[in-house]
């Protein structure tokens, strides 16, 4: 049997792609997401969020310990969770299609 063990940087990737993701999947469900293809997608986003979220949670306490690892794991999730509605603003995707730039 073929074992693969994490290293400290490997484990810490992980658990911050998991907050990631869950940012990201809070994001998608949410009512002012701004990018359309991600709304269509994120009907399930708060329980895959939800499940991502405690993932990461579990992963970052698993390497730091119960402390420090809720606060990595919130501070890696709240800088997700605001840096996407800036990126959104900045790319500026039409909300509804519909909608034409200012002349």
């Amino acid at each position: 049997m073929i074992t693969v063990g994490l290293s400290t940087l490997g484990f810490c990737s992980l658990a911050m792609l998991s907050a990631m993701f869950s940012a990201l999947a809070f994001y998608a469900a949410s009512p002012h997401c701004r990018w359309p293809r991600l709304r269509r997608a994120g009907r399930l986003g708060r329980q895959i969020g939800m499940v991502a979220a405690v993932a990461s949670l579990w992963l970052w306490m698993a390497e730091l310990g119960v402390a420090a690892g809720l606060v990595a794991m919130l501070c890696t999730w709240m800088l997700v969770a605001l840096l996407l509605p800036a990126l959104a603003a900045w790319h500026r995707p039409a909300m509804d299609g519909s909608a034409r730039e200012p002349r």
